[in-house]
């Protein structure tokens, strides 16, 4: 995994948000569109989705909030 994917991916990881996470990693790329299109591309990337699963999966035990507590504190509102 290269320096620029794991800067997109930790940066990924701030908010999902994949089109200014690669804007992030690569300040050079002035339009949106292309910057979706990359970023998409780096999704889709296995060392760069298997790097943000494990991460996400760190961040879940460590906090241990799930999905389904999501959903169960949601529904309590």
């Amino acid at each position: 995994m290269t320096e620029k994917q794991k800067i997109f991916a930790n940066e990924y990881l701030v908010d999902l948000n994949a089109t200014r996470a690669y804007r992030v990693a690569y300040p050079s790329v002035k339009k949106d569109e292309t910057a979706a299109a990359a970023a998409t591309r780096m999704l889709r990337n296995v060392k760069v989705e298997d790097y943000i699963q494990k991460r996400m999966d760190e961040r879940a035990q460590r906090t241990e909030i799930t999905q389904d507590r999501v959903l169960q504190e949601l529904a309590k509102i």
